[in-house]
């Protein structure tokens, strides 16, 4: 049995969830409420200390870390194999998947400057200090608080746009050998990237590619195409989250995209 603790926008979350659908593995989800706090609950921290999602339990087993959990189900379950047959390849996935942990770590950061931000800031100060109180990693602690504090203008802000820059053209060349990253065939090289494009357009950013890399936008409009986009993303992001999305994104859109192009022109 396969039980995904997981929640509705989380983009490592949905990694997982795109790896189950594409896989067609069938499992019961528990949805988190990220916003509620349920990551910070005894029960759920037993599971994953590190108060994060997702966490996967097979079989009483609990794996966590999203990639790691891709991999997992991937060598676990035959059919729709998402991993290269040779060697080579495999060693070319792990250089992409092994990359999306400091592309993780961009996408958090834009994140909480452009949406988390606009949100706390509604709260008292107070609050925002029990926020990040609750956060067990002290460096992460850390990093929400100068974010919250400095918005886009923090330095963490510019060093993630530069990690969004250099991954754009490293994929555009590697796309330039075939549809997917690895060439014609679709793995997880490429399925663990997915989410966190999704996250980077709700949040404004599509110009950062759509504007200058033709084989990344290329790329993501053929990922959006693919039934596990849905499965695993789509419906689980309605109207109302984009709307709330967009009431904090608009204002600070033109910031967001020059501190990108700031980076680009560096």
């Amino acid at each position: 049995m396969l039980e995904l603790y997981h929640a509705d926008t989380a983009v490592c979350a949905a990694k997982v969830r795109v790896v189950l659908a594409e896989k067609g593995l069938a499992y019961t989800g528990h949805m988190l409420d990220l916003g509620r706090g349920d990551q910070f609950a005894p029960d759920y921290m037993k599971l994953n200390p590190n108060a994060v999602v997702p966490t996967l339990v097979h079989d009483g087993a609990v794996i966590t870390e999203s990639t790691v959990i891709c991999e997992y189900l991937d060598e676990s379950f035959a059919p729709v194999p998402l991993r290269p047959q040779t060697p080579l390849g495999r060693a070319r996935m792990h250089g992409w998947t092994k990359r999306e942990d400091t592309i993780h770590d961009a996408i958090n950061t834009v994140t909480v400057a452009i949406l988390f931000r606009g949100e706390l800031m509604l709260k008292t100060p107070e609050e925002r200090q029990a926020r990040y109180g609750r956060i067990p990693d002290p460096a992460r602690r850390e990093k929400w608080r100068n974010i919250i504090e400095q918005g886009l203008e923090a330095r963490y802000v510019d060093e993630a746009m530069a990690r969004f820059a250099r991954l754009f053209r490293d994929m555009n060349g590697a796309l330039a050998t075939g549809p997917w990253l690895l060439g014609e065939t679709f793995t997880l090289a490429d399925s663990g990237l997915i989410s966190f494009f999704y996250r980077l357009e709700m949040l404004g950013l599509s110009r950062c590619w759509t504007d200058g890399f033709q084989g990344v936008a290329d790329w993501f409009e053929r990922c959006k195409a693919r039934p596990s986009f849905n499965t695993a993303i789509g419906q689980f992001i309605g109207p109302d989250k984009h709307a709330h999305y967009a009431r904090f994104v608009e204002p600070v859109r033109p910031q967001a995209e020059a501190a990108f192009s700031r980076v680009m022109a560096a």
